[in-house]
């Protein structure tokens, strides 16, 4: 039962009368249960329900039962499944004891089968037994290691309510394991790729460091060669001077002579 479930049980069971709740046995009958989620499951509002319990009190006499000197009520638990179980009288689903509950207005098929009733009677017929249809009865769930009776329509599945929604629940986990796991592969694979990706941009940058280091080195190296090659012809010069004064004047001169046309 879910939460909803169980909190809407809760209400319907919470409009007994004190009457009635006191004849009741303590440990809630599994009929009491599956009565309300069955009203609940056609089409009713606990709210719904809870009106219908106090309007069937008054109108079924079950207050005049149960007062001082009436004379009481045989099955406490058949009265509380009597005030909650939809009515066997009319064929429309909407009809709540006479009322079609969706437009709050006098059921026509209750309102025609009265007055066929009043007719029959006028012209002295005798109305002939009620068409019954298949009597409610108890079953067991087929559902593996669970001992749950139901009463009423046996279900196709044969399958209590709570057999039935763990079915369910198997078959949406059994239908989403592939989808998930289709997912979990995707995202495996995307991860993969983006691992792959970010070692070659790695790579590819640990590359292009190491190309302009070495371009940087390179150029260190050869400013460093010339800048000692520099400094080397310097000193030479000077040590020619020092050592060949004559030699360093006549270069001066041919430096500062003006070159000659070869003709």
């Amino acid at each position: 039962m879910s939460r909803e479930q169980a909190a809407a049980v809760a209400r319907v069971e919470a409009s007994w009368p004190e009457a009635l709740v006191a004849l009741l046995p303590k440990y809630r009958p599994a009929v009491l249960r599956d009565a309300i989620l069955a009203a609940l499951d056609g089409g009713r509002t606990a709210e719904q329900l809870a009106a219908r319990v106090e309007r069937r009190w008054w109108a079924h006499g079950y207050r005049e039962a149960l007062a001082e000197g009436g004379p009481g009520i045989g099955s406490p638990v058949g009265v509380a499944v009597g005030l909650v179980r939809p009515s066997t009288d009319c064929p429309d689903p909407m009809c709540e004891d006479g009322v079609t509950i969706d437009r709050d207005t006098a059921c026509p098929a209750c309102e025609q089968r009265r007055a066929d009733r009043k007719a029959d009677r006028r012209q002295g017929l005798v109305p002939g037994p009620r068409e019954a249809g298949p009597a409610p009865v108890w079953w067991d769930c087929q559902g593996e290691d669970c001992d749950a009776t139901g009463h009423g329509p046996r279900p196709e599945d044969g399958l209590c309510w709570k057999c039935h929604a763990e079915v369910e629940a198997g078959q949406i986990e059994r239908a989403t394991a592939g989808l998930r796991a289709a997912a979990e592969a995707e995202y495996a694979a995307q991860a993969e790729r983006a691992r792959v990706a970010a070692k070659w941009a790695q790579m590819l940058d640990d590359a292009y460091t190491e190309h302009t280091e070495r371009e940087v080195a390179r150029d260190a190296a050869v400013r460093a060669r010339r800048t000692a090659e520099a400094e080397e012809t310097r000193r030479l010069r000077e040590q020619l001077a020092r050592e060949y004064p004559e030699l360093a004047a006549y270069a001066q001169q041919s430096q500062d002579r003006p070159a000659t046309a070869p003709f």
